[in-house]
């Protein structure tokens, strides 16, 4: 699904749209899946603002298996695959995200600041992070944003700013932010050097996210990833935060897994 220039847009850039990769009918069961667990009625506005206006719209939903379907479909494996050189990946047992139109609500929605999710400093090698859209995304409806300003001259940036407080959320203008809009179930995978964050959604329409990112397989860490699996626990790095909500596992069995599933949970070799 990738071309070589893709790979050298992602380089040159930091993020890359790839579009049509999750079918549309998987999205519309993450939707679901999202509404089903936080009581939302998408043709019910007072149901729309019961949650605490998260800057991120983040939901503790890890393990439904409309979530499973789009992290082993084929469609994502090979984007993955092809930027990493490999096919041996597992993939991220990850989050998803909701935010409702903001509109001119008493609830006051912020932005969350622009940050890295690693230490820059410290981090060294190959990573991608991603996330797909569930729906039609507009770069006003709550889209992804990064600064590629800081990432195409990222080792002067950092000997620059090696002492600032708080180094890991950079401060930046309006101006230095791409909002990056896409189709519905395009992915956008971007490098975990690069600082970013998401906007308030000032559309009219919802927006939907499941995030996803795979990385080479790892002997030392097939263990958890087996086990975040069979017995459907939140990562470490989810409970530790609030959003969370005192979560460590969700109810019910393991989800169903295709033979590509099997090996992207380490349950099989590649």
């Amino acid at each position: 699904m990738l071309t070589g220039q893709d790979k050298a847009l992602l380089d040159e850039q930091g993020y890359l749209v790839v579009a049509d990769v999750i079918p549309h009918e998987l999205c519309d069961r993450v939707i679901d899946a999202i509404t089903d667990s936080i009581n939302v009625d998408l043709d019910d506005e007072s149901t729309w603002y019961q949650r605490e206006a998260s800057g991120h719209g983040l939901i503790p939903l890890h393990h439904h298996q409309a979530l499973w379907d789009v992290r082993q479909h084929p469609a994502l494996h090979e984007v993955f695959a092809g930027l990493y050189g490999t096919e041996a990946l597992w993939v991220s047992n990850d989050r998803v995200s909701y935010k409702p139109p903001a509109g001119s609500k008493t609830r006051s929605w912020r932005r969350d600041a622009v940050h890295w999710d690693c230490d820059p400093w410290q981090f060294t090698g190959f990573s991608l992070q991603g996330l797909v859209y569930l729906t039609d995304t507009t770069t006003d409806q709550g889209a992804f944003m990064c600064v590629p300003g800081i990432f195409r001259d990222l080792p002067a940036y950092l000997e620059a700013h090696a002492a600032d407080d708080d180094r890991r959320h950079p401060r930046v203008d309006d101006a230095d932010l791409v909002r990056v809009a896409g189709g519905k179930g395009s992915l956008v995978v971007f490098s975990r050097l690069m600082p970013h964050t998401s906007d308030v959604n000032h559309s009219s329409q919802h927006r939907f996210v499941q995030y996803v990112t795979m990385s080479r397989a790892d002997e030392s860490e097939r263990a958890r990833v087996v086990r975040e699996w069979r017995e459907r626990l939140l990562p470490d790095w989810a409970i530790r935060q609030a959003i969370s909500e005192g979560k460590t596992r969700e109810a019910g069995e393991p989800a169903q897994l295709t033979d590509l599933g099997r090996k992207l949970v380490g349950l099989d070799d590649w």
